[in-house]
């Protein structure tokens, strides 16, 4: 009896690790197929005059809402071959959808507004009025909606959709959270000009939270409303500079603010999100949605992961 009690623990010790690393697996095939896909549509796109990559509202939407079609495209093709269910890639199609959206866009929008006070407070910036006027103003407000909305769509569901869920199911949930947070931080640093140690740290942090927020509600919704929201209020609605756009506020942004503080304050042609206070807002934020979304007891499995 205790050789085969003995035998049963070491077959389940052998079948756990088999399951992590065909999770492992399945990230790699992921990965590997969002590459070969996007590859052959760099050499596509260009014939048919898709809009190149740049800071432009069309070009942001089309290149964002393709970006996530991709990436929900092979997950879509892993999901039929591994049977496994799309929604549980952090999309279920549920009533809170819209609720959801809404409460991550508002705490998105919140901290970009805040940050600005201190900076106004201490003559780091200063508000000239509008940058467009009547049906521009209507015009650019929906359209670069949109288009953030896209960021928020495309960047979530790359980074916290399948490889979240995948990589969690062979490492844990915290240390995949951690690895992609990282990896979303680094290509920001390594692919984006003008680029200090704040900006790519600030945003790998703000993965860090987005996978918190997919913890807690246990979908993508909130995240998506709070990257879409915070990228249109700091970039569009505020009129921040961006490396993306040569240090430069994006051509339709809404507002003239102007920032001439220091870079350390400012985030000077990174925008606010390079600032240090960004850390300040990003600690504020944890604590918040750690008190308003508290964690839920788990049993002993799930508190493992």
């Amino acid at each position: 009896m205790l050789r085969i009690q003995a035998a049963w623990r070491t077959f389940g010790v052998e079948s756990c690790a088999m399951q992590r690393l065909r999770a492992l697996g399945r990230f790699g095939l992921f990965v590997f197929l969002y590459w070969l896909v996007g590859e052959g549509l760099n050499r596509l796109l260009p014939l048919i005059h898709f809009p190149d990559r740049a800071f432009t509202w069309n070009a942001i939407l089309a290149n964002e809402f393709l970006d996530f079609a991709l990436a929900a495209f092979v997950a879509a093709i892993l999901a039929l071959i591994f049977r496994e269910r799309f929604s549980s890639y952090g999309l279920p199609l549920h009533a809170d959808v819209g609720r959801l959206m809404l409460k991550g866009a508002l705490w998105g929008f919140v901290p970009s507004l805040l940050i600005l006070i201190p900076l106004f407070a201490v003559g780091a910036c200063s508000f000239h009025g509008l940058a467009v006027h009547g049906g521009q103003l209507i015009f650019y407000a929906i359209v670069w909606a949109a288009g953030m909305l896209g960021v928020g769509f495309a960047e979530e569901f790359l980074f916290r959709g399948y490889a979240q869920k995948t990589l969690a199911e062979a490492i844990s949930f915290w240390p995949a959270a951690i690895f992609l947070s990282a990896l979303f931080g680094f290509i920001h640093f390594f692919f984006k000009p003008q680029e200090d140690w704040i900006d790519p740290t600030s945003v790998a942090l703000y993965g860090i939270f987005w996978c918190l927020t997919l913890r807690r509600t246990g979908s993508l919704w909130f995240a998506i409303g709070f990257h879409a929201a915070s990228d249109y209020a700091d970039i569009i609605v505020f009129g921040e500079p961006n490396t993306g756009n040569q240090g430069q506020p994006v051509p339709g942004h809404l507002l003239d603010i102007r920032y001439h503080g220091p870079d350390w304050l400012t985030g000077g042609p990174r925008g606010t999100e390079a600032s240090l206070l960004v850390f300040v807002v990003l600690g504020g934020l944890f604590y918040f949605f750690n008190r308003a979304y508290p964690a839920k007891k788990l049993d002993a499995s799930a508190a493992e992961r």
